[in-house]
């Protein structure tokens, strides 16, 4: 073993080391604490099962193969094993086992850069990125590689470049950090805060995020899902799950999606893409570039899994710290009544194609079935919120639904659940290989008979026949015949039974309360919240005409404020609004909107009483808005998690919507400027005004006395441009204006 070997495997034992005495430490206090609810699991060895001298009874996948093996393993043992190296925790075990050190610091308080193999994931200690470059680019982009070039990457410390340029050989925008990587160099001076090439310095773990399609649910949660994952192959950290983290999207575009509340489960800090540095050179104490969502035989969308297996240990873990951070509750807290029925959620589709002709009849159907089902129907839209989404998942048994983004839901389903894919539509193994990652049952249409297509198809590019693009109907029958196959597999899933026994238990101790504490009680409202005290600290909420529990509704607060300019550049100006946000302190609130000064809306929050331990308090924060040129009334721009809280205390979005005051000569109509003019009857008749310089004549005294406003938001380039285009003689500019 060569000196630089055992120099690395030194470093990793005494990183080890610390983290076990950091994981000691905690273990002890939780321990020594009353409160603390994870002492049933301190003693028990259990592991996710990439760590060292993990066995693989304690670990956390429940993966399994039934049935004989077959394809490319030879043995039963190899085709499990497989799996989990494909598909689970041994995935991110052999993250762990690639790294290599790209860049070994010589001194203490130099730079690190440790990659995985083609340098699919890597991170670094006190790294260099330039970014004076990207004022340059006038267009907003993403998906490219051209972003960093030779030297604006770089670090002190020991560069190897010849084992750097042979693992970057996949170069492709999410397939590898190799198109940044690449361009890595020794660096003579140390970064860290004091360092006279750093314009800003970040002290905060940072992961730099190259993401998919943000509108589509599928691709846009294998973003997620692989920045989940990469949190485990960074794992030596010894506050791993810490939502104390930036996260920077490796693109200039303003961050949207319906799904940006996911980002909360991650970090309770602002987004930032890369217009929030540019022109400088920036610093990170700590920088991670995780996994990316379209690897080569990577994770969810390229995933090679081996046939026969399923329920991915990696996969439930990522489903259930998900629904954790955002506050889903389980089915047992969502469902008190004493005989449930089996839930089932058609998810309707209000799109040209891939909807369900005879929907209605289908669900009429269900709703007669001797099972006695409890059916809903529900379109989710980009404009439906997504927790609200997430709660109507967990709170279902058979979800069914056409080919489409809409069926990556599937990941949140209870593990007893089962997903019927209606039919779908040629692609085979798209969502039928997520059900099985996810240990989903899954079922779909495989009579061609008994399914009727509105016609052939064609595909909107080259017009050829595609499943993809018409409507189908289907035999009444033999859905009712599928559900009940999937009915099945929930009624005899020892998961449904054990929820159901709970629930019933929980029933029985609802109608006990009630008899004794709610007698002579006046008529319940819906808004009415009695709690009781009684051994469970049960908090038990009643309606008028259901017991199930209330979905809260968001509140939406209109604030208007005046935005003023701080820079302006060719293409956008950037505003700033000062957002008051609150921290999470837990008292009842009541919200109240005091009137707004020329530059900031202040919100009253009014104490009603003190019940508990924590409260909400106000905190300012300051935010940067680009207002591109020609945005029109209506635009809106969305911050992720910088919005009022929710009832559970978590924060909303805040959306700015931008509404431009009127002029009181011009009108705008689209990206055209209007004016009332007066000319003389003889004008008219003479056709005076045909002509750009004619009408300029007339145009030219209001010109004269608007320019001035004009100008301000106009480049000397677009001045001109502007005043050749219509006939008008320029105003000189005063020198320094």
């Amino acid at each position: 073993m060569s000196m630089e070997a055992r120099i690395t495997v030194v470093l990793s034992k005494l990183v080890s080391l610390l983290i076990l005495k950091e994981v000691v430490y905690e273990a002890q206090k939780c321990r020594n604490s009353n409160s603390c609810i994870y002492k049933n699991v301190l003693d028990t060895g259990l592991c996710w099962g990439y760590e060292t001298n993990c066995p693989q009874h304690l670990g956390y996948s429940n993966a399994n193969c039934p049935g004989d093996h077959k394809g490319w393993v030879s043995s039963k043992h190899q085709q499990l094993q497989t799996f989990f190296n494909q598909a689970d925790f041994g995935f991110v075990k052999q993250q762990i086992l690639s790294k290599t050190t790209m860049c070994e610091p010589k001194a203490d308080g130099e730079s690190l850069l440790e990659c995985s193999s083609y340098l699919q994931f890597c991170r670094g200690k006190n790294l260099y990125l330039d970014f004076r470059d990207l004022p340059a680019r006038k267009e907003s982009f993403r998906y490219k590689m051209d972003v960093l070039k030779k030297g604006q990457i770089g670090g002190k410390c020991k560069l190897d470049k010849f084992r750097l340029q042979s693992e970057a050989t996949h170069q492709s925008p999410l397939q590898s950090w190799a198109p940044e990587i690449q361009h890595f160099e020794e660096l003579s001076d140390m970064v860290n805060e004091e360092s006279q090439i750093c314009d800003v310095f970040i002290d905060k773990p940072t992961f730099i995020m190259k993401i998919d399609a943000t509108v589509n649910m599928y691709h846009h949660f294998c973003d997620f899902f692989n920045l989940y994952t990469s949190l485990h192959v960074n794992g030596t950290h010894s506050k791993m799950f810490s939502r104390d983290i930036n996260i920077l999207i490796w693109e200039t575009y303003t961050y949207h999606s319906n799904f940006g509340i996911t980002w909360s489960a991650f970090t309770q800090n602002p987004l930032m893409n890369l217009r929030t540095f540019q022109g400088k050179r920036v610093c990170f104490r700590e920088v991670v570039f995780p996994l990316l969502p379209r690897m080569i035989f990577g994770l969810y969308y390229n995933t090679p899994i081996v046939w026969g297996c399923k329920e991915s240990g990696l996969f439930h873990a990522f489903s259930k710290f998900i629904l954790h951070r955002l506050k889903i509750p389980n089915r047992t807290a969502i469902d008190q009544v004493a005989k449930p029925k089996i839930k089932i959620l058609l998810l309707s589709r209000n799109t040209q194609y891939r909807r369900i002709l005879n929907e209605q009849a289908l669900l009429d159907a269900l709703r007669l079935s001797p099972r006695q089902y409890s059916v809903k129907r529900v379109e989710f839209t980009h404009e439906t919120d997504f927790r609200h989404q997430l709660r109507v998942i967990q709170d279902t048994d058979i979800f069914i639904g056409m080919h489409g983004a809409g069926l990556t839901h599937l990941l949140f389903l209870p593990d007893w659940a089962a997903v019927f894919e209606l039919y779908n539509c040629e692609d085979e193994h798209c969502y039928a290989d997520l059900a099985r990652l996810r240990g989903i049952h899954y079922q779909t249409w495989t009579n061609p008979v008994k399914f009727k297509p509105q016609d052939e198809g064609h595909h909107p590019s080259d017009g050829g026949p595609h499943a993809k693009f018409t409507n189908y109907s289907f035999d009444t029958e033999e859905f009712l015949r599928i559900v009940e196959l999937a009915a099945n597999h929930v009624a005899n899933h020892p998961a449904y039974r054990h929820m159901l026994s709970h629930i019933r238990e929980s029933a029985t101790d609802v109608i006990f309360i009630k008899s004794l504490e709610f007698k002579n009680q006046p008529p319940l409202t819906r808004s009415r919240k009695h709690t009781v005290n009684w051994p469970k600290n049960f908090t038990l909420t009643e309606t008028k005409e259901t017991r199930k529990r209330p979905v809260p509704s968001s509140k939406t607060l209109e604030l208007h404020m005046k935005l003023f300019q701080t820079r302006k550049r060719e293409n956008f100006t950037t505003v700033v609004v000062k957002s008051v946000f609150q921290r999470k302190e837990l008292v009842e609130v009541e919200w109240i909107p005091l009137p707004a000064s020329l530059e900031i809306l202040v919100l009253g929050l009014v104490v009603m009483g003190t019940k508990g331990k924590e409260r909400l308090v106000n905190e300012e924060r300051v935010l940067e808005v680009e207002i591109e040129q020609g945005m029109t009334d209506g635009s809106e721009q969305r911050f992720t998690a910088e919005g009022e809280p929710h009832t559970d205390g978590e924060p909303g979005d805040l959306r700015l919507r931008i509404q431009t005051s009127p002029h009181s000569v011009f009108e705008r109509r689209g990206d055209d400027l209007y004016t009332n003019v007066t000319i003389s009857l003889a004008d008219a008749l003479a056709d005076a005004y045909t002509t750009p310089s004619k009408i300029a004549k007339i145009l030219t005294p209001i010109w004269k006395n608007h320019e001035k406003k004009i100008l301000k938001n106009l480049s000397e380039k677009q001045h001109k441009k502007f005043l050749a285009a219509v006939g008008f003689e320029p105003t000189p500019r005063k020198t320094g204006a």
